[in-house]
């Protein structure tokens, strides 16, 4: 019989971050996916071939709520005994590390992708450092998603080890995918009214104020005025309980036809095949994800200074770094590339070449397995 491997996040969506990597894992243990009950938690299950657990557990702080999912998944590691207990997001983590260590489990892996006390101030950051603190206090195993946020879980909220797998990033990339795909560009650009000698800016991502939104609106609104043949891709969708956009930037949005919005799209290559320039002026972020894909697509990317940024753009090969919350740098790196499209289409191999011999999915995948059979052995 197979030890048991629980890898649990808080949403569902979450586990894409281990897209394949979840089905080899299954080789050598018997894994459950525990999250939120969901249609996707069931098709991702299945996709992987892995059990699943629906549990419910509330993102933002809900004590009555939260109180519950702990005891359901006190109760389920009682009657299940896993092994391994793998933790991502900040919610599923707290509650996930809290009742594997009550119920002993042998391996407790907190893998942090992001710290949401970036950027935030007052009682909340408080909280919010307390709730990790006490994620690492429980987990004997803490792995983080880049080196960057390595570097600040060491220095302020855990004297534990902190591992990196590989060169950081949970899965890595399927280059693959992303370089042998061929997509009509003009009919695309047809579709969305983009005229071949516009010069298109492109942002994956939640439409958020933490994520650079209202700072991005702001510049390409000002470009945009000076520059007619410019055109901005917002890939994604709304979070307008957890942090809502200004509403002068959501009427900037609505009433400039060249801003396109196309809410949450599967296959984000599709868009980014007739994007010049990626943009991302993102407050956080534990890895940078958008910025391989963007690059893979052989797409510059103009991203904020922050921790999973810096260690992924080499400035002037791969793409720009530009300060956080600054919203008039951002309108001038923007021109620049406009006025300098010659440089950015030149910039595409090298964007390529960066993400295939740092990233690949692979060798991500290779060492990660590598890192959880070892738990096998103890």
């Amino acid at each position: 019989m197979k030890d048991k491997f629980f890898l649990i996040t808080t949403v569902s969506m979450s586990l894409n971050f281990f897209k394949e990597q979840i089905n080899h894992l299954n080789q050598f243990y018997d894994v459950t996916l525990i999250s939120s009950p969901s249609a996707e938690l069931k098709e991702i299950a299945t996709r992987e071939n892995v059990n699943h657990k629906g549990i419910k557990m509330n993102r933002e702080i809900a004590l009555f709520n939260d109180i519950k999912s702990l005891i359901c998944l006190i109760i389920f590691f009682v009657k299940e005994r896993p092994t391994v207990v793998h933790c991502n997001t900040p919610k599923a983590s707290l509650l996930g590390l809290i009742a594997a260590y009550i119920t002993r489990v042998p391996n407790r892996i907190y893998y942090i992708h992001g710290l949401r006390y970036e950027g935030v101030t007052g009682i909340k950051r408080k909280i919010l450092i307390t709730m990790e603190k006490i994620s690492c206090f429980c987990a004997n195993r803490i792995v983080a998603v880049s080196f960057g946020v390595q570097e600040i879980v060491e220095n302020d909220l855990t004297s534990k080890k902190v591992d990196v797998i590989h060169n950081g990033s949970a899965n890595g990339m399927v280059i693959e995918d992303f370089i042998n795909s061929q997509y009509n560009k003009s009919e695309i650009r047809e579709e969305l009214n983009i005229l071949k000698s516009d010069f298109v800016y492109g942002f994956v991502g939640r439409i958020v104020g933490d994520k650079g939104i209202n700072e991005l609106i702001e510049a390409f609104q000002v470009l945009n005025e000076e520059y007619k043949d410019t055109k901005l891709l917002l890939i994604g969708f709304y979070e307008e309980e957890l942090d809502p956009l200004k509403k002068e930037t959501i009427e900037k949005i609505k009433n400039n036809q060249n801003i396109i919005e196309l809410g949450f799209q599967k296959d984000v290559k599709k868009y980014l095949s007739i994007i010049n320039v990626f943009v991302s002026p993102s407050y956080r972020e534990g890895f940078g994800l958008s910025l391989l894909e963007a690059n893979l697509m052989g797409k510059p990317v103009i991203a904020t200074k922050i921790t999973g940024y810096t260690e992924i753009v080499t400035q002037g090969e791969n793409g720009f770094l530009i300060p956080i919350k600054n919203s008039e740098e951002l309108k001038n790196k923007m021109e620049w590339s406009l006025l300098n499209s010659e440089i950015i289409l030149k910039m595409k191999d090298q964007c390529i070449n960066i993400v295939k011999e740092k990233y690949n999915h692979v060798d991500v995948m290779k060492h990660a397995l590598n890192y959880y059979l070892k738990m096998k052995k103890n």
